[in-house]
């Protein structure tokens, strides 16, 4: 064979097998010391790495030899609110993709009252002139997390004040700093197994923050209290902040219709050391 042809043919299939050959995503940050689940910031490095695509909410995801750290924070009004009343989701996808199987849900949905749904979602017409006693009043209503998917944890509820519960949250508002900071603490077994140190260097993991979309009113078909253990949660995000609900014409129970969800995704392979 011509010394030309077969260099060619060499190229060719080198080519062909990196096509082939799975990318693994960025190392992710290593957390030198281990953060407690309590709602204080210090923990981390302000402004935190990531945003979403309106700027309302800041967050960051570390990890050290046991567990995953994640921070979440929402510095403006709206949507602290709408933080407090409709909940968050955080997903975990041990294939480095997007999909929804394994999720805490928290804070738990509020039921809002229809008569003044509005003006309490609405910081510039609820009672007080930044709307602080009623985020506080949301967030000791928030003392349950809901739980699907984990490995070696049961779907269901657990009380956030639980010590011995296997994950451990905080929600706290600091009106120093004008902030609602979310703290979370993961075991990684309870995502990738027990022996998850033999391949954390040739797998891909991707975490995701939702917000979720207010209920708009009491007995609404898509009102969940469960998170991700009875369904009714996926989809169930919406877009930048606005808890406004806007007139659609369209769909049933009075032509209302929310915004889209806010998912964020960030994908990465685990610092170890």
């Amino acid at each position: 064979m011509p010394i030309r042809r077969l260099i060619s043919r060499t190229a060719a299939a080198f080519l062909f097998l990196a096509g082939c050959s799975h990318k693994l995503a960025p190392s992710g940050h290593y957390q030198n010391t281990p953060v407690a689940a309590d709602g204080d910031p210090s923990d981390w490095k302000l402004p935190l790495r990531f945003t979403n695509e309106s700027y309302t909410l800041q967050y960051n995801v570390t990890n050290d030899n046991s567990n995953f750290y994640i921070c979440v924070i929402a510095r403006d009004v709206t949507t602290q609110l709408r933080v407090l009343r409709a909940g968050m989701t955080i997903w975990f996808d041990p294939k480095g993709a997007k999909n929804k199987d394994i999720s805490l849900y928290y804070p738990q949905r509020k039921q809002p009252d229809p008569a003044d749904f509005r003006s309490r979602n609405n910081p510039t017409t609820a009672s007080g002139a930044d709307n602080g006693i009623w985020r506080e009043e949301l967030l000791r209503q928030s003392d349950y997390y809901g739980t699907a998917g984990f490995l070696q944890i049961d779907n269901g509820q657990f009380a956030v004040a639980d010590t011995k519960a296997p994950l451990h949250l905080a929600m706290k508002l600091n009106n120093n700093d004008s902030m609602l900071v979310y703290e979370l603490v993961v075991p990684i077994k309870n995502v990738l197994g027990d022996n998850w140190q033999a391949k954390a260097a040739k797998k891909s993991i991707s975490v995701g923050i939702s917000l979720n979309a207010p209920s708009p009113y009491a007995g609404n078909g898509g009102h969940s209290h469960g998170g991700g253990v009875g369904g009714g949660m996926h989809g169930m995000g919406m877009r930048g902040g606005n808890m406004g609900l806007r007139r659609s014409g369209g769909s049933g129970g009075g032509g209302e219709s929310l915004p889209k969800e806010d998912d964020n995704w960030y994908q990465f392979t685990l610092a170890v050391q």
